[in-house]
């Protein structure tokens, strides 16, 4: 397949030095949001309980409330160095999405505006649900490892991230499941599975789990202390960023941690029943930001940033006495693009099965898989990028 062509030159540069940098975020400052929308039904409502955040196309985002059924879209203005210039939620119809059922949402992603699809990672049962976006109409529910049913209630999925590529889809427990271990205290930390899904078909599947070992509650416990993961976010590199949020009588009531962690010594533990006295390897983590957000809890990847690196926002969650709807703003440098654009199923060559993916995204246009060089549509200048790279065939290292 395309053997025919001579191997291009990369004129168009794609998407993809990697600087070597460690990866670094530095607080960019935030936005207060409104607290009215109104949905595709003329039917207004009240924002609250923010608690994920995806990017839709340009400077419009998507965030899902909990314990509802609605989705809010935002739009937020981003400067050259990462802060926010203007964030806001929409005037009139259509402001908002009325979803088909009311379900505790927890985190969204957004699959690209050709195919009319977010994902929302539901804590109760828990799962990850699939809906379309123009009706809120109910799709599908994606398959969990049954490991997930022993989860605390109100500690299930609490987070969800696609790979740039859409290739593998991440989500984790925001505390212990009873067979792995105890909540959090003041003295340690709760130990959570990281779960990693193949995305490359209509019918997703649990690829591995990893444990994961969350900083203690950072100061006295009071009801409704926790020091659990409310994020992990998949870079554009594979890499993966967690927050931990951790509410307690402190210095400040809330402590928002951002970290750095790498999976690839930790031992895939989908085959254990239990952590409780197993033996294993952890994933390990670099803290890269402390401060106190209030109770952020949602991370989403935002545009590459004339500065350099990429803008990273997170959304506020106002169901405590603290905390306001808010958009908070971070800039993210260092290594974070894909050294491998084109290898479209992460198997690290670049070959018939990624041109398939090509081609269906390359159909669509507005798709976000086969967006190579980053400009929010799979076009003629993506095609000569994908055509450079299948000749090379082997990721560079």
């Amino acid at each position: 397949m395309w053997t025919h062509l001579l191997k291009l030159p990369i004129a168009l540069g794609l998407a993809s030095s990697a600087s070597g940098a460690p990866l670094a975020v530095e607080f960019k400052g935030s936005t207060a949001l409104g607290t009215s929308a109104i949905d595709q039904n003329s039917v207004g409502f009240t924002v609250a309980g923010l608690s994920g955040l995806a990017r839709v196309s340009g400077e419009r985002y998507v965030a899902v409330m909990d314990n509802s059924n609605k989705l809010v879209f935002v739009d937020i203005a981003i400067g050259a160095d990462g802060s926010i210039s203007t964030a806001s939620i929409p005037l009139g119809i259509g402001g908002g999405r009325a979803l088909a059922d009311v379900r505790d949402f927890e985190d969204v992603v957004f699959t690209g505006v050709a195919r009319d699809r977010v994902l929302l990672a539901e804590e109760g049962s828990p799962e990850v649900r699939v809906y379309t976006v123009t009706s809120g109409a109910f799709v599908s529910a994606i398959d969990r490892p049954a490991i997930f049913a022993s989860r605390r209630a109100n500690f299930g999925f609490e987070s969800l991230s696609l790979d740039r590529t859409h290739s593998r889809m991440w989500t984790c427990n925001e505390e212990a499941l009873t067979v792995d271990g105890s909540q959090s205290t003041s003295a340690a930390g709760t130990l959570v599975r990281l779960l990693k899904y193949d995305f490359t078909s209509e019918a997703p599947s649990a690829l591995a789990q990893f444990a994961y070992l969350t900083e203690p509650i950072h100061g006295a416990v009071i009801s409704g202390a926790r020091s659990g993961v409310s994020q992990v976010l998949a870079l554009p590199n594979g890499k993966l960023l967690v927050l931990e949020r951790s509410f307690a009588l402190g210095a400040t009531f809330f402590q928002t941690r951002i970290y750095e962690v790498d999976i690839s010594g930790a031992t895939d533990v989908s085959a254990f029943g239990s952590l409780i006295g197993s033996t294993y390897t952890r994933a390990t983590k670099r803290l890269l930001y402390k401060g106190d957000q209030t109770n952020l809890e949602g991370l989403c990847l935002g545009p590459a940033l004339s500065s350099g690196g990429y803008a990273l926002l997170g959304i506020v969650d106002d169901g405590d006495p603290i905390s306001v709807n808010r958009v908070v703003a971070f800039r993210l440098t260092g290594d974070v693009d894909s050294v491998c654009p084109a290898d479209l199923n992460s198997d690290g060559v670049v070959d018939d099965a990624d041109f398939v993916r090509f081609s269906q995204s390359y159909d669509l246009l507005l798709d976000p898989v086969g967006d190579l060089n980053l400009d929010e549509m799979a076009d003629d200048n993506d095609f000569v990028l994908f055509a450079a790279a299948y000749n090379e065939l082997l990721c560079s290292p």
